[in-house]
């Protein structure tokens, strides 16, 4: 068996047998054309193999950008764990039953990490707060709530920030607007508050109400999802409650405020490094 001609091996001996045929018929035409098809081939190869150079380069970089960034979340993660351990718990508790929401929902994996991701980060504006505010034990004054309220835009502005977090950002900028419009900053109105935002705003809530490091004294889940369901279709969207609910009557969905490893696990930086590093889907 003869071994299958490479392109340029083949657009020479084709360039040969034009060449012959050529000086046998004299046509000079023939002999030009077929050139020009080698030169092309020659080109082509070319262009093919710096190509996959140039993406399997292009590949390599993503995936470095994807873990530098990842990780710098990573980092500030952790560090407010280190200044606010309340508050970075309370955002990997978010996480994860916002992520058991979002799947009973039927969102794709793509989407609950997304969801995951934003309710990791929903509370990372509040580095903004003066130790007075965040560790406050007292009613805050109307001066300090106003710098509260700034949290979501602060937040969504630094993940924003990040090459390919825009989806996240849109996500915490809205975590805190309510179903009648009465929320902050924009003052969005049911369905004008993306999917995710209303799922973590539930997440949240019941997280404030339950968690013994919370800001107030914990309730029992009963007396939490009794509160969830006086607030639907005011402050929470009532089909993400009574999704929740189900969840947690039907299933064991909690979180271990006290125990590093559910807190850790939440991070799960080794899977966002790919997850964000995978190429996306070109829309049609």
């Amino acid at each position: 068996m003869y071994a299958p001609l490479l392109p340029v091996e083949f657009a020479s001996g084709l360039l040969t047998a034009g060449v012959a045929y050529g000086y046998q018929g004299h046509n000079l035409t023939v002999v030009a054309l077929i050139a020009v098809i080698g030169l092309v081939f020659q080109y082509l190869l070319k262009t093919t193999l710096n190509s996959i150079s140039r993406k399997e380069e292009l590949e390599g970089r993503t995936r470095e950008l994807a873990s530098l960034q990842v990780g710098l979340l990573g980092t500030v993660l952790q560090t407010l764990s280190l200044r606010d351990k309340m508050t970075a718990r309370h955002s990997a508790a978010v996480a994860r039953y916002s992520r058991e929401i979002a799947r009973e929902l039927g969102l794709s994996e793509r989407d609950q990490d997304v969801v995951h991701t934003a309710a990791l980060l929903h509370d990372i504006g509040k580095f903004i707060f003066p130790d007075s505010i965040l560790f406050a034990d007292t009613k805050l004054s109307e001066e300090d709530f106003a710098i509260v309220r700034m949290h979501p835009e602060q937040g969504a502005r630094l993940v924003g920030r990040i090459e390919g977090y825009g989806p996240v950002a849109e996500i915490i900028l809205a975590h805190h607007e309510r179903i009648d419009g009465r929320g902050y900053p924009n003052r969005l109105v049911g369905e004008q508050i993306p999917l995710a935002a209303r799922i973590i705003s539930v997440a949240d809530t019941y997280d404030v109400m339950t968690s013994r490091d919370s800001y107030r004294a914990p309730v029992s889940s009963n007396e939490a999802i009794e509160e969830l369901r006086r607030v639907s279709n005011a402050q929470l969207d009532a089909a993400v409650v009574e999704t929740f609910i189900s969840l947690l009557e039907h299933r064991s969905v909690t979180f271990r405020h006290a125990d590093d490893a559910d807190f850790e696990r939440e991070l799960n930086l080794e899977r966002r490094v790919r997850d964000y590093a995978a190429p996306r889907p070109v829309a049609a």
